[in-house]
């Protein structure tokens, strides 16, 4: 049983894998153009593990800003994962606490996603949690490993679509988890919030506290609309 679990978790962290290798490879790139070696690019994945922070760090960086700020900017851009930790805590009851805690730093928002997706149906388990978060992991900092290695070959990571490669993500994400009229209108004011939000408030700051101001009004709305139903 826990075999199974465990080789369902990895069959799942795969589409995640295929989607981070280009992310994880252009971070190796921009860090190492940033000035990091091979080594500190690849601790950084294994340390950090968030994508949007690590870019964050390295444009921090390549600005010339001081540490305080890309530390303050990672924990601001990284608080929805409070979200999404609160709302596995019912699932992992049959999980034991130390386990979940170490296996639950490889939380992010396509493992969540994977995750939350199959608790409707099925059990959490240690297992499949393994399985699922440390193949992600493995493949981010497999793919910042190849990045860094291969960075001095790549000059400008745009010209071959990995700058996509993030939100293309993300609607695939959404896509198969949206399969409610409530969801689908949850997503939709999410959505125009951020982008609201954005073109008010237009400092790189403001946009990454978006994330967080939409998803605490999009999913205050959601509840509300539920209790109606």
């Amino acid at each position: 049983m826990k075999n199974q679990e465990l080789l369902s978790g990895i069959k799942d962290a795969i589409p995640i894998v295929l989607g981070y290798l280009p992310l994880g490879f252009a971070f190796g790139v921009l860090a190492t153009e940033a000035g990091m070696s091979i080594t500190q690019a690849t601790v950084m994945s294994i340390l950090c593990f968030t994508g949007a922070g690590q870019y964050i760090a390295i444009g921090v960086m390549q600005a010339g800003g001081a540490v305080l700020t890309a530390v303050l900017a990672n924990v601001l851009v990284n608080l929805r994962y409070f979200l999404f930790s609160a709302s596995l805590v019912p699932h992992l009851k049959s999980v034991p606490t130390k386990i979940a805690a170490f296996l639950s730093y490889g939380l992010t928002d396509e493992t969540y996603a994977v995750a939350i997706n199959r608790y409707q149906n099925r059990a959490a388990s240690a297992s499949y949690m393994a399985g699922l978060n440390l193949t992600s992991h493995l493949g981010w900092v497999g793919s910042t490993i190849l990045g860094a290695v291969l960075g001095s070959l790549i000059t400008n990571t745009d010209k071959i679509g990995l700058n996509f490669a993030l939100p293309a993500m993300y609607i695939c994400l959404l896509v198969l988890l949206v399969s409610k009229r409530t969801e689908a209108i949850v997503a939709i004011i999410a959505g125009i919030l951020c982008v609201v939000i954005g073109y008010v408030y237009p400092s790189s700051l403001h946009n990454l506290s978006n994330i967080i101001i939409a998803t605490l009004i999009a999913a205050t709305i959601g509840v509300m609309l539920n209790d109606k139903q």
